[in-house]
């Protein structure tokens, strides 16, 4: 049987709800439709299968939401990584305002399994600050502003400096765009409860059950595992950043470049101090090619993330890093302790879009958020189902633009290292 490796020592494992437990598979197993991923994605497809009748069952290597799903921010940010006004230019005003309508459609999707299967994960739409790091991203959301203002919506707006500096605690920025719908949720508890909700439907779930290889016939397609074989009408694969490390036999590892962030938590603060640094307890990231996000996590602690190492290692030089950066932003925070450090991996996309499509007629995925995983994976997964389910989907560039293999997908280490040479220097002089 395949070795289950821990949680992360991160502040969502560390406050979590009780994981319920799901044995590795032992034998073989029979169903119209398995799913390689026990992250948001995966889960997801898994729901709404389900809801339509359709029996399924659920892989996952590790632990559910071992990857990503259990290590992110917890934030459902309401942005593509393109501007809106961006996303118009380059593809047209129609399919901006259609992939604006698919993003908030997104979030009612996570917030509608959240209250359908009651799950304790803390959602709460507490809103989200885009913080402009220089003049030309307060351009940039402001254009943004402006663009969604025509489409009819009306609920984001700009932040002067002051009031960004009076809502996210520092005076780094030189403004914001503020979205109050968007929202905040505990990323593992939010695994665990969708899975035990599936579970309780009859879903089965196998944690601990690699798969190791698929073969796909006239008849279906089988999923080998350390343990048994699935066997299934259709194969749904929902492994993002982690694809790389199975050997599914498919090329869609070299379609993402799996990147590391990383996250550390103060420890505790007085209520007092938190409601300087986040008086309404809003979500924040910045704009800089590097960015840097935060928000309040369990046990009233400041959560400060940023990329992580380049070579996906480990590196105490990479919290050291990101200790110095909340302390540039919070001064009066540099005598409080980093009790939580950890990492994960989103998967970069060229294009920087998710994609959901078809390898062929009984394998289907969903895979490359770039960082925008906990808002889009629901609807991924949805659409992901109805793939499985020989129903068509709409989602723009998400579905219907390439999504080839990167080129010299195997150099990109050393042109990782380059572009981020490149953006420190960029967020440096803030352009």
């Amino acid at each position: 049987m395949s070795k289950i490796l821990p949680h992360p020592p991160s502040i969502w494992s560390s406050s979590a709800n009780p994981a319920q437990i799901f044995p590795p598979l032992a034998g073989d197993l029979r169903t119209d439709a398995v799913i390689v991923g026990g992250g948001f994605t995966g889960l997801s497809a898994a729901w709404h299968l389900a809801k339509a009748g359709v029996g399924c069952a659920v892989i996952e290597a590790h632990d559910i939401g071992w990857g990503a799903s259990g290590r992110n921010g917890g934030m459902a940010v309401l942005r593509y990584k393109t501007s809106w006004a961006g996303l118009a230019r380059r593809h047209g005003e129609d399919e901006a305002r259609h992939l604006h309508g698919l993003l908030l459609s997104a979030l009612d999707v996570l917030e509608g399994i959240v209250s359908e299967l009651g799950i304790d994960c803390g959602f709460s739409r507490c809103g989200h600050i885009t913080a402009a790091n220089g003049k030309s991203a307060l351009a940039m959301l402001q254009a943004d502003i402006e663009w969604l203002a025509a489409a009819g919506d009306r609920a984001p707006r700009m932040l002067t400096a002051a009031e960004t500096a009076e809502l996210t605690g520092t005076g780094c920025y030189l403004g914001g765009y503020l979205d109050p719908r968007a929202a905040g949720i505990h990323p593992l508890n939010y695994a665990r409860g969708l899975a035990a909700g599936l579970a309780g439907r009859g879903v089965a779930l196998h944690s601990g059950t690699p798969a190791v290889a698929i073969q796909e016939d006239a008849q279906g397609v089988s999923v080998a595992t350390p343990g048994g074989t699935v066997r299934a009408g259709q194969l749904l694969i929902a492994t993002n950043a982690y694809t790389e490390l199975f050997g599914l036999g498919t090329d869609l590892h070299r379609r993402i470049v799996p990147v590391s962030t990383s996250v550390i938590t103060t420890a505790p603060l007085p209520v007092a101090t938190l409601r300087q640094l986040l008086p309404e307890g809003h979500l924040v990231s910045d704009t800089r090619h590097l960015l840097n996000y935060f928000r309040i996590a369990p046990g009233n602690r400041l959560m400060f993330g940023g990329r992580g190492s380049l070579t996906g290692k480990e590196s105490r030089s990479v919290y050291s890093g990101l200790e110095r950066k909340l302390v540039e932003a919070f001064p009066s925070l540099a005598d409080v302790p980093v009790d939580h450090r950890w990492s994960g991996k989103v998967a970069v996309t060229l294009d920087d879009f998710p994609h959901v499509s078809r390898l062929g007629q009984r394998v289907s995925f969903a895979m490359g958020y770039g960082g925008r995983g906990v808002v889009l994976t629901g609807l991924l997964g949805r659409m992901l189902s109805l793939l499985a389910m020989g129903e068509t989907v709409r989602a723009g560039p998400m579905h219907a633009a390439p999504f080839a293999p990167i080129p010299f997908h195997g150099l990109r280490i050393p042109a990782m290292k380059a572009v981020a040479g490149y953006y420190r220097l960029l967020d440096a002089l803030r352009i």
